[in-house]
């Protein structure tokens, strides 16, 4: 993979970290003006949603049965999912401020006013997600091995870096409130990376894709069903169950942690999306280090140790008081956090032979997006009952599961049999 296409793909990388940044941080904070329900901020202000259970899986599916001429076989999603978001999230000030009938339905002005920011939010997170999932399995298809690792810490650190990018950006500029024309802002730099993957990059030829399968591959079937993958390769199934559980803690957390910076640490709206942006910038720094400690002592060790950090973080959280402490605890979990994101597809692709990358990438989405809102619907019910610092205690119960369930993934035998040096000199 020469440079030109790597700077290509990480343009993806980009848009996802300038979605990430915005829903997560940014639209929770906006969000406030409309409703002081915990659990409606939560549900809509994370980045998974649950319809993607459905589709991520589907898509991924398709995918790794298409082949559109120069679009390739991921792109296509990528392009229609990507820049479809972007329009959406680019118009939802304009949507969420349309006249609404009052006492239609016998309904209050507030719930007719969430109505089309429900449903714009739905639409705007399901069409990114299909993109991103993709984008996912694309980084499996153009690269392997050691490439994979280093491929996936940039991305990670192109993703992070664009999170931080906007939230100081955000700090700058809508320090006080968050104005309408920021959802244009953001909805922009979506499209603009989004476009980058989409004509920079050049996908492995259907020939190639073949020539890849290892004998021991080999198969009359170019792809697997969601279940035929689930019963076939066992580890993968605990790893998707684990990334529920993953997924589950961070988004207890993400949609409602600027509130929390801002209301039980007593920082301003510019300072809310600050802090979060020193998780982010610890992630950006550690994301090549975890790329290379694990090619050296195995995935699975970094993992767990990053999923410690991400619990004991969550513990720390429901004691600190002060945005100094903030800082510090930030500043750690970002350690945690950069194991979890760089590692993810590595180690999926470790379990699973390369060409069912877009049904296994569909599966580690689909249980982010189950997780996210159950996630956000339990700490949004907590929230409302003990106050938003007890989100921090859903993230550290449900990171401590996906850490025990972590010693229970295996890559199949073959994998480890037939690629001696794709696989590290320890399990993991």
């Amino acid at each position: 993979m020469n440079n030109r296409q790597r700077i290509s793909y990480l343009g993806g990388s980009f848009s996802v970290g300038v979605f990430s940044a915005f829903n997560n941080y940014t639209m929770s904070l906006w969000l406030t003006s409309f409703t002081t329900s915990y659990v409606l901020i939560g549900m809509l202000g994370n980045s998974k949603s649950v319809e993607g259970s459905i589709v991520s899986p589907l898509a991924g599916y398709v995918s790794d049965r298409t082949w559109a001429g120069w679009l390739g076989r991921r792109r296509p999603f990528i392009l229609v999912g990507g820049l479809l978001s972007a329009a959406l999230l680019s118009l939802m000030p304009f949507v969420a401020r349309l006249p609404v009938l009052v006492g239609w339905g016998g309904l209050s002005e507030e719930v007719l006013r969430l109505v089309p920011i429900v449903g714009i939010v739905f639409l705007f997170t399901l069409t990114f997600n299909m993109g991103d999932d993709l984008h996912k399995a694309l980084r499996a298809d153009l690269t392997e091995g050691e490439e994979l690792n280093l491929l996936s810490s940039l991305a990670t650190i192109v993703d992070i870096a664009a999170q931080v990018g906007l939230l100081v950006l955000g700090f700058a500029l809508w320090g006080g409130e968050i104005p309408d024309w920021a959802f244009f802002v953001a909805g922009a730099l979506v499209a603009l990376g989004v476009l980058m993957t989409t004509f920079g990059v050049r996908e492995p030829s259907p020939e190639v894709w073949a020539g890849r399968s290892q004998p021991s591959e080999a198969t009359t079937e170019p792809s697997l069903s969601v279940l035929g993958l689930l019963s076939q390769y066992r580890g993968a199934l605990v790893f998707t169950l684990m990334t529920f559980f993953l997924w589950g803690g961070v988004n207890a957390v993400l949609p409602l942690v600027s509130i929390f910076v801002r209301d039980i640490l007593h920082a301003s709206v510019g300072e809310a999306q600050l802090l979060p942006a020193l998780l982010l910038l610890s992630t950006t720094m550690m994301a090549i280090p975890v790329a290379k400690l694990a090619s050296r002592v195995g995935k699975r060790r970094v993992l767990a140790a990053g999923y410690l950090i991400m619990s004991l973080s969550g513990i720390a959280g429901m004691l600190i008081t002060t945005k100094e402490q903030g800082v510090v605890l930030f500043l750690v979990a970002g350690i945690g956090n950069a194991a979890a994101v760089v590692l993810a597809i590595p180690m999926m692709a470790e379990l699973v032979p390369k060409r069912h990358m877009g049904v296994a990438t569909g599966l580690l989405a689909a249980a982010g997006s189950i997780a996210a809102p159950l996630a956000s619907l339990v700490a949004g019910t907590l929230s409302e009952s003990y106050g938003p610092r007890v989100i921090f205690a859903v993230m550290a119960v449900m990171v401590a599961i996906a850490l025990l369930l972590l010693f229970g993934v295996r890559a199949p035998r073959e994998r480890l049999e037939v690629t001696p040096a794709e696989v590290p000199t320890s399990a993991g």
